[in-house]
């Protein structure tokens, strides 16, 4: 048996100096590959849509009533939708590939999830859009009074602990989506490696509903993060 285990994606290819990794090819692929399909479905919208054309569909307002559910706010909704959705469905995605077979014996074949680099770079890429909407909608002075406030010493200490817990929320969604799929991978590929073909498939199951779950929950906590930080909170 011979299973590599590493924490980020395996060097493919040097451009300039700059190593690109094997999760990160898959990445963009995907990306590429959504945004082909969806441009493809609603290219020519119909009033009566076709089968393509009405499965998108389906699928964004169900994503989209998700949300809905969790704003309690059309209008939050409507605002966070784009990105809430396009991090659920590319996370999804992504997870998916976990059990593509031959995961962990072709280098190229790693799902990007697992590769803590991916899901670092997605949750301060949501913190931070999260953050620069507060700041837009807010007001520099009003979103910052959040983390700066020199009224009294008390208020300032909560203000830099709020600041602390910012970044720990990005490091924590990062790492929660990281550990899961990591976890999950391994557990492939050594049960793939001892006994293929029959054994994996039951593990091959709970790794659907995983990737499921974990690209649910982290576009959940920043729908949540999005609709708290763009709230004006009285003192």
């Amino acid at each position: 048996m011979n299973v590599h285990i590493a924490l980020s994606g395996e060097p493919m290819l040097d451009i300039l100096g700059i190593e690109v990794t094997n999760t990160f090819i898959l990445s963009v692929l995907i990306g590429l590959l959504m945004m082909i399909f969806f441009s493809m479905a609603f290219r020519k919208k119909e009033m009566v849509p076709n089968k393509i054309q009405n499965f998108f569909e389906w699928i964004l307002e169900a994503v989209f009533n998700l949300f809905d559910g969790i704003t309690g706010d059309r209008k939050k909704t409507e605002e966070v939708f784009p990105l809430s959705a396009t991090l659920f469905l590319f996370i999804l995605f992504n997870n998916l590939l976990e059990i593509v077979p031959g995961l962990g014996v072709f280098p190229i074949l790693r799902s990007p999830s697992s590769d803590l680099h991916f899901t670092l770079a997605l949750a301060l890429f949501g913190m931070g859009f999260v953050h620069f909407s507060a700041l837009k909608q807010l007001g520099f002075f009003t979103h910052m009074k959040k983390f700066i406030n020199f009224k009294d010493p008390i208020m300032f200490f909560v203000g830099i602990l709020e600041g602390i817990g910012e970044f720990t929320k990005a490091f924590s969604l990062g790492v929660r989506l990281f550990g899961n799929l990591f976890a999950g991978e391994v557990l492939l590929m050594i049960i793939g490696s001892m006994i293929p073909f029959i054994a994996p498939l039951p593990f091959m199951g709970l790794e659907l509903f995983v990737a499921f779950v974990q690209a649910l929950v982290f576009s959940s906590l920043i729908t949540v993060f999005y609709v708290f930080h763009t709230e004006k909170h009285e003192h």
